[in-house]
C-alpha cells in the first residue's frame, strides 16, 4: 500500500513538474482591450468632438449638393465624396491614438517579457496576461 502512495506522489510530481515546464516554454501572450484603451486615451475626446462635427459638416454638404432633379447615379456619386472625406477624417484622427496606444503597449510587451499581444478575447486556449492596465497607465 505504500509503495503505490509513493508512486501516486512520484507520478503526481512528475506531472506537476511537466506542467510546470511547459508552461515556461509556451511563448507568454498579452492581451489588450483596444476599444477601452482607445476611449480612455487623452486625445479620444477632442478626436471624438471633432469627428461628429465633421459628421455634421459632411451630412449639411451632401444634402446642400442633393437636389431633387439630380439623377441617382449623381447622387451616389455626391455620396461617395461625402464617405471618402468622411474616412480619410476618421483616419486622420483616430489613427495616431491607435499608434500611441501601441507604442505603448510594446513597451510594456518589452517590460513584462511577453512575446505577443493580441486583441481580448482573441486567446481561446492557454495562458495569456492582461496588459490593458498597464498600457491605460502609461498613457496618463
Amino acid at each position: 500500500m505504500q509503495m503505490k502512495k509513493k508512486i501516486g506522489t512520484l507520478m503526481m510530481s512528475v506531472m506537476l513538474a511537466a506542467t510546470a515546464l511547459g508552461g515556461a516554454l509556451a511563448a507568454p501572450v498579452g492581451t489588450l482591450d483596444m476599444p477601452q484603451l482607445i476611449q480612455q486615451h487623452p486625445g479620444f475626446t477632442k478626436a471624438m468632438a471633432s469627428w461628429k462635427t465633421d459628421v455634421t459638416k459632411a451630412q449639411e454638404g451632401f444634402q446642400n449638393e442633393i437636389k431633387k432633379d439630380k439623377i441617382t447615379e449623381q447622387q451616389q456619386d455626391v455620396a461617395k465624396k461625402y464617405a471618402d472625406q468622411l474616412n480619410k477624417q476618421r483616419l486622420d484622427l483616430f489613427l495616431p491614438i491607435e499608434k500611441d496606444i501601441l507604442a505603448k503597449a510594446d513597451a510594456v510587451r518589452k517590460e513584462k517579457g511577453l512575446d505577443n499581444v493580441v486583441l481580448k478575447g482573441s486567446v481561446l486556449i492557454g495562458q495569456y496576461q492582461d496588459i490593458t492596465a498597464d498600457v491605460a497607465a502609461k498613457m496618463k
